[in-house]
């Protein structure tokens, strides 16, 4: 009974996790914050905090998951934690397509020690009180978010585009002639290659070993196995035990190997798998101490102190790259547009989780996230890209569904006066400038009016302009430009990065005149029709 209430309690949270990852556009569902699991992440409540040195009210549901490991032990990854849930789906995948199937040996050994994952917890936990954040390369819930949310969700996408194709000769003759010009909003990201590759060895690597990760590399799992050792609900084994090995061929942590009647809390995940594979009933979870002389506890495989201190001293190093990182012009901005209400570049890559929610919640796909074009600390990131969707001015969605605040949660009315950056004409390639032929689509396409068309001596045809103070770095310039590579781009100068001061005071204090739909002619949102046809004014 245990075991299938475990399983259906794991198989709810996966589908919320979905839920919530799919309605992040609107930044709750039901009244649930579509961001929920990442403020439940204990690595994240911890590591974060000690980054920036400041409370963020925002991960307060971590300190939930660090009490209920002190109540129940690791009851978060065994039941609730959605990567766990993925890794029980890509491995058993794994296994059938390996012919291992249910038959098949699931334990093999492998020259990895369980203290491995208190290693990178401690690399993580040193660099982050040097002030840099490496929590994101191996948190479980960032790791899970960009998986669906860069990965998944857009490969289902692009496969019901490719479904809808196939079928068109069909939906023709059901008159469903509207399907037809349905495109899904793919996006192809440069990382998804590395975190889809990622993935799969993560799944080959279960395949040979149950939760490989919940064993060897987890450091929220490590973080909780800490305090699980003092769990109230614990493993206990009667009398009726006869070492049989059935709960030790079950179980997903390996735990149980060397000696069935073995309780080791740091390790346990309360999965229960035990309680079902035992048909002698000699088994059970519950409060306090049972009076079977079978009963055990071990303490956590902790690393050695040299390899502890080595691997502190490793962590301080990493953050000393990534400091120096930062430090170098060329390789820390890289000329990036980042979502609007983006914190100072180093306060957000401090704060910011690279789990892709930003990405997912972006209703034009503009949000793309980065490689190497802001170094190593900014890896995964978050960058506008206007060829892929520019910033719409009645959208607030990227910093709604930040749990760290990288991106400021900004009312309407606050988020327009959150400059992005300037667009800048390239005079080399612009049809007006280079070529004298008569090009209105910047200034069509603007909806903050920043672009005009003016006469200029030696020129027959208008060429457009740039006002600074009007222009908010939306994109939308960029975005339907007919040149290819576009004459026109939008780099991050005036950018106005804050921590906590008003945008709009600011703004207004700096002389900038961001209000949408104050020119004449066509607004931004009118040139979006169904096909996505941007209009070309070419004489």
């Amino acid at each position: 009974m245990g075991g299938k209430l475990r399983r259906f309690v794991q198989a709810s949270c996966l589908v919320l996790f979905c839920l919530l990852l799919g309605m992040a556009k609107t930044g709750s569902f039901f009244g649930l914050p579509s961001d929920l699991f990442l403020r439940l992440d204990p690595l994240v409540g911890t590591a974060i905090p000690l980054v920036t040195r400041t409370v963020i009210p925002a991960l307060f549901p971590a300190v939930f998951t660090i009490l209920l490991a002190v109540l129940a032990g690791r009851i978060f990854c065994g039941w609730l934690c959605p990567m766990g849930a993925t890794l029980d789906i890509f491995g058993s995948a794994a296994r059938r397509l390996l012919g291992r199937g249910k038959s098949g040996k699931r334990h093999v050994s492998a020259p990895v020690p369980r203290s491995l994952k208190y290693l990178v917890l401690a690399v993580i936990l040193t660099a982050a009180l040097c002030g840099v954040n490496l929590a994101f390369w191996a948190s479980p819930i960032p790791l899970t978010t960009r998986l669906y949310a860069l990965v998944l969700y857009p490969l289902g996408l692009e496969g019901i585009g490719q479904g809808l194709e196939a079928v068109s000769p069909l939906l023709e003759r059901l008159g469903a002639v509207d399907w037809l010009y349905w495109h899904p909003d793919t996006r192809y990201f440069y990382t998804s290659c590395f975190i889809g590759a990622f993935w799969f060895a993560l799944s080959v690597l279960e395949s040979v070993r149950p939760r490989f990760w919940c064993r060897y590399l987890c450091p929220a799992g490590a973080l909780l196995g800490l305090f699980s050792r003092f769990a109230f609900w614990k493993r206990h084994v009667s009398t009726n035990c006869t070492s049989c090995g059935r709960c030790s061929a079950q179980c997903p942590m390996g735990i149980l190997k060397e000696n069935p009647a073995l309780s080791q809390r740091s390790e346990c995940l309360t999965c229960q798998a035990c309680v079902s594979a035992c048909s002698h009933n000699a088994v059970s979870f519950g409060f306090g101490n049972s009076p079977s002389a079978f009963s055990f506890s071990h303490q956590p495989t902790l690393p050695s102190r040299r390899a502890f201190c080595a691997y502190l001293a490793a962590g301080a190093t990493l953050a000393g790259l990534s400091h120096a990182d930062a430090l170098c012009p060329s390789m820390a901005s890289g000329g990036l547009v980042r979502p609007p209400g983006s914190r100072p570049e180093t306060d957000f890559l401090n704060r910011c989780l690279r789990c892709g929610e930003c990405m997912k919640a972006c209703p034009t796909g503009g949000l793309q996230p980065i490689w190497f074009q802001a170094g190593f600390s900014g890896m995964f990131t978050p960058f506008l890209d206007p060829r892929s969707g520019a910033c719409r001015p009645d959208c607030a969605a990227c910093g709604a569904v930040c749990p760290t605040q990288a991106i400021h949660a900004l009312p309407l009315e606050e988020k327009k006066w959150a400059k992005t950056g300037t667009a800048v004409i390239d005079r080399k390639t612009c049809l007006a400038w280079a070529e004298d032929r008569r090009c209105m689509v910047c200034k069509e396409n603007c909806p903050y009016g920043a672009v005009d068309v003016v006469e200029q001596k030696g020129h027959r045809a208008p060429v457009p302009v740039v006002h600074e103070k009007r222009c908010y770095g939306c994109g939308f310039c960029e975005k339907h430009c007919p040149k290819s590579p576009p004459a026109i781009v939008v780099e991050p100068v005036g950018a106005l990065r804050l921590n906590d001061a008003s945008f709009e005071k600011t703004a207004k204090a700096a002389g900038l005149e961001l209000e949408p739909g104050q020119h004449q002619g066509r607004t931004a949102e009118s040139n979006e029709g169904k096909l996505g046809i941007p209009p070309v004014f070419l004489e």
